[in-house]
């Protein structure tokens, strides 16, 4: 027994001896077989950059070239091997020159991903936001880059450049700021004035203007608008200081002469204007543009003193003489034949504008309300449709062309073209009571109250709006003591207005209190422009005060004004409502 465990005991420890060793043996083994994995990792990585680099020296020199499509392709094979952010930037600049922008914006992101902090990129990938017109974006960008450098001028005036129509404020900043680190520059302070013109800061914008004199002290334009300038804000005797040196100096200077001729007409100073006007005259007797500028300055006192109209007409007649193809002339000759009340007249002399210069709003307008006014709904929709194509963005032309069609009781095409006149002027409350009106007369009632009810936000007090929601929760019979208030508030506004009368009438008698009605009604009809509505609406007032003879005569006299209500008709054969 003894010897048989001494046997077992030796076993024991051999294994165990003999297992330790094996350890040993697999430890080192393991450990070589990692660094040989290494090694090889190593070399594939090495080669994987020296393929890649391979692929973009060729993608670089097809750039070179001009190729930017097949050096995608390079560039592409090349990220098969590496992820590098040089690569995707290649990438993103050539998708870019090709111009398809989300393919350049993918790449450019991806860069940025994979370097944040790499100026070059997010430059790049800004321009290509701009590129794509996707300004907000754009300026995300260069405000990572002045995260990263403060001190970046390129990035800071770009991104002043950007922030000029939607941030002024902003830009005004960042241009000062340039301003005290790069000292005057002309480019910046043209900004600067830009910005605080638009701002209504007329006196900074008049300093302004003197640091740009002080470079360039020749520049008689920068005095002008310097002097403009000052009048502006209310220094007048800076302005005309300012002018009449000028005039002192160069007398035959003769739009420095009309413009302290100007300045002088708007101070009221009469005299000294016609005065400079006469020296204009003397020298520039056949200069079309000084006689414009006389005609607009008696123009402008036409609506003071009508014994303006013959010298302006006559100045006009003068420059059309002179530059018939100019539009200008045409224009005000309009206005003056529109003020003399010759609409005909008029409306020749704006097409002819509409022929010179499409662009010119006011003239469209004319031309459209002319014929609306007259109602010719034909000449409406073909001179709207030319203003339409010309002035693609002109809220006001798409408003015309739908009242024109719920004027021709075409209710859906009204209904799309003053959908869209709100669309690009979405708080203008004329077309908001007017789209509301041809929903509520569609009966399509959830759109024309949630217009009705935006425009009592803009508005609470807008007497038409009030009137006409009124009169449709009325008709409906729901939410009747609101639409009384409105119709109250609607009266006070205007108390002679036969319509809103008769919706107060007519909410009286949705109420059941047929004498308020009564009162209200009779009131509508005694202002003469009483309507078949209306009269009607008497009619049933009676009728319900038990006057039912006297309620069917009100009915026929409504129904020889509306023919066509059958609706009418009906009552009137029944003799009852």
């Amino acid at each position: 027994m003894r010897h048989y465990f001494t046997s077992v005991v030796l076993c024991s420890v051999s294994v165990l001896l003999t297992g330790c060793g094996a350890s040993e043996q697999t430890a080192q083994d393991s450990a070589g077989a990692k660094g040989r994995q290494a090694a090889l990792e190593r070399q594939i990585q090495e080669r994987n950059r020296d393929l890649a680099l391979q692929h973009f020296i060729n993608g670089a020199v097809l750039d070179s070239q001009g190729d930017h499509a097949k050096a995608i392709l390079e560039y592409q094979d090349a990220l098969r091997y590496d992820q590098d952010p040089a690569i995707h930037f290649a990438i993103s600049k050539d998708y870019s020159l090709l111009g398809k922008h989300a393919l350049a914006a993918q790449h450019a992101r991806e860069a940025v991903r994979r370097d944040s902090t790499n100026i070059s990129y997010r430059e790049n990938l800004a321009q290509i936001f701009l590129n794509a017109f996707q300004v907000e974006q754009a300026i995300r960008e260069y405000e990572a880059i002045l995260a990263i450098d403060p001190y970046n001028e390129s990035v800071e005036y770009s991104l002043a450049r950007l922030y000029q129509s939607t941030k002024p404020l902003r830009a005004l900043e960042i241009y000062d700021r340039l301003l005290d680190r790069a000292g005057e520059k002309w480019d910046l302070l043209l900004h600067t004035t830009e910005i605080l013109s638009g701002l209504g800061r007329w006196k900074e914008v008049a300093e302004r203007y003197q640091r740009m004199i002080e470079l360039d002290p020749s520049n008689r334009n920068l005095r002008v608008q310097q002097a403009e300038a000052f009048a502006r804000a209310g220094e007048m005797e800076k302005a005309v200081g300012i002018l009449l040196g000028m005039v002192e100096r160069n007398e035959s200077d003769w739009t420095v002469v009309a413009a302290l001729a100007d300045l002088y007409l708007d101070q009221g100073e009469f005299q000294k204007a016609i005065e400079m006007y006469s020296r204009l005259l003397t020298k520039e007797k056949d200069n079309p543009e000084v006689k414009l500028r006389i005609g607009i300055a008696y123009f402008g006192k036409i609506q003071s003193d009508s014994s303006f109209i013959p010298r302006a007409q006559s100045m006009f007649d003068d420059v059309l003489r002179l530059t018939p193809t100019d539009w200008r002339p045409h224009w005000y000759l309009g206005a003056i034949a529109s003020i003399q009340r010759k609409d005909s007249l008029a409306a020749t002399y704006f097409t002819r504008v509409t022929e010179l210069e499409e662009k010119n709003v006011e003239a469209w307008w004319f031309i459209g309300t002319h014929y609306f006014d007259r109602g010719n709904n034909d000449e409406v929709l073909k001179v709207m449709e030319r203003a339409r194509r010309a002035l693609p963005s002109e809220a006001r032309f798409f408003f015309l062309t739908g009242l024109t069609y719920s004027r021709m009781q075409q209710s859906e095409n009204a209904a799309t073209y003053l959908e869209q006149a709100l669309k690009l002027k979405p708080d203008d409350l004329n077309t908001l009571s007017s789209l509301a009106l041809t929903y509520d007369g569609m009966k399509r009632y959830s759109r024309s109250d949630s217009l009705y009810e935006r425009a009592l936000e803009l508005d609470p007090d807008f007497h038409l709006v009030l009137n006409n929601y009124g009169y449709s929760l009325a008709e409906r019979g729901i939410q009747l003591e609101r639409a009384l208030d409105m119709a109250h508030q609607a009266v006070e506004a205007e108390p002679d207005n036969a319509s809103y009368l008769d919706t107060l009438g007519w909410v009286y008698f949705k109420l059941g209190n047929y004498a308020e009605a009564k009162r209200f009604i009779e009131k509508a009809i005694a202002t003469d422009n009483a309507s078949a509505t209306i009269i009607e609406h008497m009619g049933d007032v009676i009728f319900m005060l038990g006057q039912k003879e006297k309620a069917r005569e009100y009915w026929q006299q409504a129904f020889e004004l509306d023919a066509k209500n059958e609706l009418l008709r009906e009552k009137i054969a029944r003799g009852s409502l």
